[in-house]
């Protein structure tokens, strides 16, 4: 028989205090009014700066998608909600992945983040079956799928205005 694994992190109170800090967006999250777009504003700096492709901006979404998971389960843990509204990291990572192949520029910032925030408050289709489900997993999903929506949209009204 093998050893019997520890996990040496769950312990860890600086390791969760991170994850939290991740989680809510650097404070984002603690907004008292429209956390979530609070943390879909936090996302466009980090989009100005990757400027929506090349390696910072896969890099950037890469690590985002990475830690979300677990930082989103160690604000649920600690929240005792299974959805905490303090969970932001999950609308910086789909509106990043919605500004993905996107330039930067003013409008283009306006319209995708407005489409963003309509697709993550009215869920349809698949982002409401994953907003039904329970787990950290589907706390950032549904935003990846609002994500997508956001961007196939927004490629539509690129398409209609020319």
């Amino acid at each position: 028989m093998g050893a019997v694994q520890v996990n040496r992190f769950r312990g860890n109170r600086w390791l969760r205090g991170a994850l939290r800090a991740v989680a809510t967006g650097f404070g984002a999250g603690f907004c008292p009014v429209a956390p979530g777009t609070a943390g879909t504003l936090v996302a466009l700096p980090l989009w100005y700066w990757t400027g929506g492709w090349g390696a910072r901006h896969f890099l950037l979404l890469g690590a985002i998608l990475l830690v979300s998971v677990p930082a989103a389960k160690q604000e649920v843990e600690s929240t005792g909600n299974a959805d905490p509204p303090s969970v932001v990291i999950d609308e910086i990572a789909g509106m990043l992945f919605a500004a993905t192949a996107v330039p930067w520029s003013l409008r283009s910032a306006v319209i995708l983040f407005l489409l963003f925030r309509l697709f993550d408050i009215v869920k349809f289709g698949p982002a409401a079956w994953l907003d039904r489900r329970k787990g950290p997993v589907f706390v950032v999903a549904d935003d990846l799928a609002a994500g997508l929506y956001a961007a196939l949209a927004y490629r539509g009204v690129e398409w209609l205005t020319g």
